[in-house]
C-alpha cells in the first residue's frame, strides 16, 4: 500500500557520501546505490544513497523485517564513521579501511544469514538445496 517503492537517504548529515556507503555494503551483500540529493554540489560525490524496496517485499519482507534492515544499515553507517575517522574523508584513504575489516566481515555474515532465511522469486529454498 505504499506511494513510494524507494528510500532516498541523505548522509550528509552524518558526514558520509553516498560513494563511501555504497562501496562499504557492496563489501557487506547489502545492494543499494549511491544517489544525489537536493542540494549537492557535485555529482561526483553525490551526498546520499537509493534504497530500493521492491528486492525486499518480493521475497516476503514485512514490517519487522525492514526493522532488521534498518539495523544493518545503522551499523553499515557506523563502520563508515569509524573508518572514515581512523583513514581520512578522501575516498583513497577510505577505501584502504575497507582492507580486511572485521566489522565488515561480521556485518557481511549477519547480512547473508538473514538474507539466505527467504525465498526468492520462483526459487524456493528446498530447491536450491544441493541433491545427489
Amino acid at each position: 500500500g505504499t506511494e513510494n517503492h524507494l528510500v532516498l537517504w541523505d548522509l550528509r548529515p552524518l558526514g558520509l557520501t553516498g560513494n563511501k556507503v555504497e562501496k562499504m555494503c557492496d563489501l557487506c551483500s547489502i545492494t543499494l546505490n549511491k544517489n544525489a540529493v537536493f542540494g549537492d554540489s557535485s555529482a561526483l560525490a553525490p551526498g546520499g544513497v537509493r534504497i530500493g524496496t521492491p528486492a525486499m517485499t518480493s521475497r516476503g519482507l514485512v514490517e519487522k523485517d525492514f526493522e532488521q534492515i534498518g539495523e544493518f544499515l545503522h551499523q553499515a553507517v557506523t563502520i563508515c564513521l569509524n573508518i572514515q575517522k581512523e583513514h581520512g574523508k578522501l575516498l583513497k584513504d577510505f577505501s584502504k579501511g575497507l582492507v580486511n575489516n572485521k566489522d565488515i566481515e561480521n556485518l557481511k555474515l549477519e547480512v547473508e544469514k538473514f538474507a539466505t532465511s527467504f525465498d526468492m522469486p520462483g526459487f524456493t529454498l528446498d530447491s536450491m538445496k544441493y541433491k545427489e
